[in-house]
């Protein structure tokens, strides 16, 4: 029990960027300086080439429903262990045509190491990170 305690504990201390509220496209596009608030409590911003890019491929609606960061999580239910999922339809719609690869799912993808590389060398600043245990 102490070694799962541990863990807890080195996970919440991985993911203490993650965001506390995560904001509309729409609404980051409207802001001056777009970004959010982590976990941690340090404020991170979003570039906004990076947030032009994304609003280029989606309609007013999509823009609307996406959530930023995307957050690109492990993914636990591999078998083969190394992947990462994103989930949700207008996140994975974006993911998969960054990165060039057909989602599993409408609503969920895998990623594989190259295919996150990838995709955080396009949106270094409006995707992050989620490790799960």
């Amino acid at each position: 029990m102490q070694e799962e305690g541990q863990i807890r504990k080195m996970l919440e201390m991985m993911n203490r960027h993650i965001p506390s509220k995560r904001s509309s496209l729409a609404e980051l596009m409207r802001q001056r300086e777009a970004g959010y608030k982590g976990k941690d409590g340090i404020d991170y911003r979003i570039k906004k080439a990076e947030l032009d890019l994304l609003a280029g491929m989606l309609d007013e609606v999509e823009r609307n429903k996406l959530k930023l960061p995307i957050i690109v999580m492990t993914d636990t239910s591999s078998d083969s262990g190394g992947s990462w999922k994103v989930m949700g339809r207008v996140e994975v719609k974006v993911v998969s045509a960054l990165v060039g690869r057909e989602p599993e799912f409408p609503d969920q993808m895998r990623l594989f190491n190259p295919h996150v590389g990838k995709l955080r060398s396009v949106l270094p600043t409006a995707t992050t990170t989620l490790f799960s245990p």
